[in-house]
C-alpha cells in the first residue's frame, strides 16, 4: 500500500526533520537520501517553512498512478523515511526493485492489498466509531 504514495502531497512538518537532522560530524541521513534531492527539498521546505507548504510524494510523476514511486526509492529520493526505508532495508529491497521494473506486478499487488484492506471492517457507527475530520487528530 505504500505505493499509493505515487500520487499525493505531504506537508513539510511530516518530513522536515529528515532534511535538517543528522548525526555526527559527517551528515548521515537515515535512511540515505540523494544529495541533489535533499537540496531540492530544502528549497521547498526551508527551516522557516509555511505550515501550508507541501511537497509531492513522487517528484517524478506526481499526478500519475504508476511505478515511478519505486523508481525514486531506488535513486534515494523517497521523501518520507517510512518510504525510503523500503529500499534501504534488505528485507524489502527486492520488492521495491520488482515493482520498479514491473508496473503490472505493482498494480496487481496494489489491487490485492486494497481489496484485503477493504475487508477489515472499519467501524463507522456506534460508540467505538470515529470518522476523523483531520486524520492526525481525534475529534
Amino acid at each position: 500500500l505504500s505505493g499509493g504514495h505515487t500520487i499525493g502531497v505531504t506537508h513539510c512538518d511530516k518530513f522536515v526533520r529528515r532534511l535538517y537532522t543528522f548525526k555526527g560530524a559527517r551528515p548521515q541521513y537515515s535512511p540515505p537520501m540523494n544529495l541533489a534531492f535533499l537540496r531540492q527539498m530544502r528549497g521547498t521546505c526551508p527551516l522557516n517553512y509555511s505550515p501550508t507548504t507541501v511537497a509531492m510524494l513522487d517528484a517524478v510523476t506526481p499526478n500519475k498512478f504508476d511505478n515511478g514511486y519505486y523508481q525514486t526509492l531506488q535513486q534515494q529520493k523517497g521523501l518520507l523515511s517510512s518510504d525510503q526505508v523500503l529500499f534501504a532495508d534488505r528485507r524489502s529491497r527486492a520488492t521495491v526493485n520488482h515493482f520498479a521494473a514491473n508496473q503490472t506486478a505493482f498494480f496487481d499487488a496494489f489491487v490485492a492489498a486494497m481489496a484485503k484492506l477493504g475487508r477489515i471492517g472499519v467501524k463507522t457507527a456506534g460508540s467505538d466509531a470515529e470518522i476523523r475530520r483531520v486524520c492526525t487528530k481525534v475529534n
